[in-house]
């Protein structure tokens, strides 16, 4: 059996130009991306730790994931972030770059690039653009046009 993706994907509020500086905000401010970084994260508290397979969705702890899929942004944050005082900070665009890779390799027609500016300072942010690829008709086109996208990325 697989997990619903919609539970764990949610990039809709990262599109409006603001850019975002912490992979902890990066979660916390969305319950979807949390759900995702539960099944991410391997602290000792963490029974929700790879509960499904990333790549093919699979559920691997059923139990786990029935309790993960319904609990609430502000449920995820007080039982078990607050409560352990979990902090996932570190290696920042990495991070936040491994769920947008999460997200493509789950929503076929979506492909993603970004910038950061300010780096290494008080200042960094990523800024994150969605590009849309449901009008291309083959695969072939939805790779080239994808390839295109991350190579342009950075210069």
């Amino acid at each position: 059996m697989k997990i619903d993706k919609n539970l764990v994907i949610d990039y809709e509020d990262l599109l409006e130009g603001s850019g975002t500086g912490n992979n902890m905000g990066f979660y916390l401010i969305n319950e979807k991306r949390l759900r995702y970084k539960f099944n991410e994260i391997n602290f000792d508290e963490n029974k929700f730790y790879e509960c499904f397979d990333m790549n093919t969705l699979e559920i691997l702890k059923p139990k786990e994931w029935e309790e993960l899929s319904k609990m609430s942004k502000d449920q995820m944050i007080s039982n078990y972030v607050e409560k352990y005082e979990w902090d996932w900070l570190g290696d920042d665009f990495d991070d936040m770059a491994g769920y947008l890779q999460f997200v493509e390799n789950h929503e076929p027609n979506t492909v993603f690039s970004n910038y950061t500016d300010g780096w290494k300072s008080d200042d960094d942010y990523m800024v994150i653009y969605h590009h849309d690829m449901s009008d291309l008709k083959t695969d072939e086109e939805r790779k080239a046009y994808k390839k295109g996208i991350k190579d342009g990325m950075g210069k």
